[in-house]
């Protein structure tokens, strides 16, 4: 057992010692960066799924280099040629729809894009003199929403891989194909609602934020009605209402919760009015 699968196998496993030793064994120098730049709370179970590819690698090329030191016995019968080892343990036979290698795609270019952030951030230094501190809050604000949507996609689309044909697969397609409709500023597509002290948390808020989180909530829900009606953001030509399960209930709980805290925000602009 190599050193990589000790690691894997270990149920205390140490977040920085994983990216290290990734690092010594993985081309993948954007990936390695990505995980150089996160924490264990959200990229452990990425970095040990990674690990596992890597890991097999190497086992692979251990035994690929054992298996040519030895002495070859002669033979004669012919034989169906045994599978190459950089094939095991893939899924054969198996044509990868354009959904997926776009995913594949955005989220190479995202992880690009994180370490650019990151090298910025790192360039800009540690002063905290006002003009450093906002170039740096908006290094930050730019690089959050392109994490999320990465891992977000990358969790996709190693779970349509996962699952077999049905509708379960089918949902996450959709879902995949949704985010890659919608560009990176427009992720998340909705905003969330608030807690359950909607009316103390209404009251305390200026004229001009009741007037924005009233505009905002007027998008979301429409955004979040399209979704039901159409799995998308955006309206379409016809209806693709969205299936019931898990994921439609969560949407409906949304939408009641969106709908009763713009009532509350408009509610409370009137009654400032009147007043």
């Amino acid at each position: 057992m190599n050193e990589l699968q000790q690691w894997i196998d270990n149920p205390d496993r140490d977040y920085a010692e994983g990216v290290a030793m990734f690092a010594q064994y993985s081309k993948n120098k954007a990936l390695v960066r990505y995980f150089q730049t996160g924490t264990a709370r959200f990229r452990m179970g990425k970095l040990v799924y990674e690990m596992g590819k890597v890991a097999k690698t190497v086992a692979d090329e251990k035994a690929n280099k054992w298996a040519n030191t030895q002495p070859s016995a002669p033979h004669h019968a012919a034989s169906t040629p045994s599978e190459p080892a950089h094939f095991k343990g893939q899924i054969k036979n198996l044509v990868i729809p354009d959904f997926i290698l776009a995913a594949k795609k955005e989220v190479a270019t995202l992880y690009a894009l994180i370490d650019k952030r990151h090298r910025e951030l790192y360039d800009l230094g540690t002063s905290n003199a006002d003009d450093v501190v906002r170039h740096r809050k908006r290094i930050l604000d730019g690089r959050k929403p392109a994490i999320e949507r990465a891992d977000r996609l990358y969790q996709l689309k190693e779970e349509w891989f996962a699952l077999e044909e049905g509708a379960a697969r089918n949902r996450v397609a959709s879902e995949i194909k949704e985010m890659l409709a919608a560009p990176l500023n427009e992720q998340p597509t909705m905003i969330a609602p608030v807690d359950s002290r909607r009316d103390k948390s209404v009251r305390g808020m200026t004229d001009l934020q009741l007037a924005q989180r009233r505009t905002q909530l007027r998008s979301s829900i429409t955004k979040t009605q399209n979704m039901l009606q159409y799995q998308s953001i955006r309206k379409a030509a016809t209806p693709s209402p969205m299936p019931e399960g898990p994921k439609r209930d969560e949407y409906e709980r949304k939408l009641k919760e969106l709908k009763a805290e713009f009532k509350a925000v408009t509610d409370e602009l009137e009654r400032r009015v009147k007043s």
